[in-house]
């Protein structure tokens, strides 16, 4: 049984080592502008992707989604689908149970890094690379097993809407970004 715990933990290993070289991957494609950019919007897990601000629905039985309005709504999409893909479909860590968490996270970081501009015109590069970082910091949490996530989100409430903001890591910035994923490309290039 020992022997069959040990393999499991080592393919594990191997698997997410494998999803961060994939992510890492993703860095190099966005830092190079090779990705597409005619995807339709994404929406799923109570996230909408949009170019225009979406109209007040008022009261309904479901919640409002979690809206990311911005100019480069299909290449965020994309990094969407991406990481569905990574997360979901080669990890398997995303279900029901976490989706909304994962997808909202996604989320709130792209907004966190429109409102760190003050106004200021946003970098396509910029907020993929944000958001990038934002499934960076949840592949180490899943792996260290320190994931959190509501098991009802209420309202669309996620576990990180309810994170002090002086606790949470929030969007350090463009230079600080590239700086991350030039450390993680050094720490895990031969890896």
């Amino acid at each position: 049984m020992e022997r069959f715990i040990d393999e499991a933990k080592k393919e594990m290993k191997e698997e997410f080592a494998e999803a961060r070289s994939r992510l890492l991957s993703i860095a190099r494609q966005i830092e190079k502008g090779a990705y597409p950019h005619d995807r339709r919007n994404w929406s799923g897990a109570d996230v909408v992707i949009t170019s225009k601000a979406p109209k007040p629905s008022g009261d309904g039985f479901y919640p409002e989604p979690r809206y990311v309005v911005t100019n480069f709504s299909q290449e965020l999409s994309w990094l969407f689908e991406e990481m569905r893909g990574i997360f979901s479909e080669f990890l398997g860590v995303i279900d029901g149970c976490t989706k909304i968490e994962f997808y909202g996270r996604l989320a709130n970081m792209a907004m966190r890094y429109q409102q760190r501009l003050k106004g200021k015109p946003e970098s396509e590069r910029g907020l993929l690379l944000a958001v990038l970082h934002e499934a960076f910091a949840m592949l180490e949490e899943m792996e260290e097993g320190r994931f959190q996530f509501l098991i009802i989100a209420e309202g669309n409430t996620i576990f990180d809407d309810l994170i002090n903001r002086a606790e949470s890591r929030g969007y350090l910035g463009v230079d600080k970004t590239r700086e991350f994923f030039e450390e993680m490309e050094r720490r895990f290039h031969d890896a």
